[in-house]
């Protein structure tokens, strides 16, 4: 590897990266409950080459839980989003990925939904080993591990305390595609830094969203990817699952974990240029390199939105 990586297997404590997680997810989340509630001023922010706003509290959040996850995650390579470099052992095979406010868009229009995010990807495997997300707003408290369920807990602000050890073990329901809602990050292209491709064209996007809708589904949004994987692992009766358009990093859909660990399915792609046409290239659960993902409550409705995302990648207007 050009960069000396080391790949080779390395041990992972599921267990201990819970403990991190909770403690600093906590940390980020009290500060940015506070800020939803209109205790810091937002009147300065700026947007990043893919059109993604970045506030004061993108940055506050990570100064609040950075350190924390650098002390206890220190063996694996730490990806912060709002970090000007990785941090933590850089040879490691195993990235813990680091997202202090996703749903920024959301957060400035003074929407109560956005999420927290802190994962782990063996880059061997090219499999997430852990999802951690958490809601500022309400203390929900979602965590998967590699072949040992979902759990979803909540953190109470007032005592300070977790409402119980391990939460309550998470189920996708058997809802069909049909009279379901399937949430989409974005309801615009996603416009990428200069030199990046673009994954759906403004034309790709519009089709999306009507065949969506042909095949007797709802499309919505919480304008947070981290919540969509949350939500759609939860098992609330109508929620179908969820694509992921607008990939800015690992971190927006190393939540995939939470819903295959609740029961249902997920799935990455690649678009590649094939004799001429744009195609959608399986990928399985790569997170690094994935262009869109594709997370539901069962295979069958992966495959359904899988076939309306084929036609909508082919637009290139």
């Amino acid at each position: 590897m050009g960069d000396g990586r080391n790949i080779m297997a390395q041990q992972f404590d599921a267990h201990a990266f819970r403990e991190t997680a909770r403690e600093a997810l906590v940390a980020s989340s009290a500060y940015i409950r506070d800020a939803i509630l209109g205790e810091v001023d937002l009147s300065a922010y700026l947007f990043k080459g893919d059109k993604t706003a970045v506030t004061v509290v993108d940055q506050g959040s990570q100064d609040r839980a950075l350190p924390i996850i650098q002390r206890g995650l220190g063996q694996y390579r730490i990806n912060a989003e709002e970090a000007p470099a990785d941090s933590g052992s850089l040879g490691s095979s195993i990235h813990a990925y680091f997202d202090s406010l996703d749903g920024t868009g959301g957060f400035l229009m003074g929407g109560a939904t956005p999420t927290v995010i802190l994962g782990a990807y063996d880059t061997g495997s090219k499999q997430v080993l852990t999802a951690a997300t958490m809601e500022p707003t309400t203390g929900r408290f979602w965590f998967s591990a590699k072949g040992r369920g979902a759990w979803l807990n909540r953190f109470d602000y007032e005592s300070g305390k977790w409402t119980s050890e391990d939460g309550r073990r998470l189920h996708v329901n058997q809802q069909g595609l049909q009279k379901g809602a399937v949430l989409v990050d974005v309801n615009h292209a996603f416009a990428r830094e200069d030199g990046k491709r673009p994954v759906l064209y403004a034309d790709g996007r519009r089709a999306l969203t009507s065949w969506i809708e042909a095949a007797g589904s709802k499309e919505s949004t919480f304008y947070t990817n981290g919540g969509h994987y949350a939500l759609s692992a939860t098992g609330r009766p109508t929620l179908v699952g969820n694509i992921t358009t607008a990939i800015g990093g690992p971190y927006d859909v190393i939540g995939l974990l939470h819903v295959i660990e609740a029961g249902g399915s997920a799935q990455a792609y690649r678009i590649e240029e094939v004799e001429g046409s744009r195609v959608l290239q399986p990928i399985g659960h790569d997170i690094e390199a994935a262009d869109l993902v594709i997370a539901a409550n069962s295979k069958d409705n992966v495959q359904r939105l899988e076939d309306i995302l084929r036609v909508a990648v082919k637009y290139r207007q």
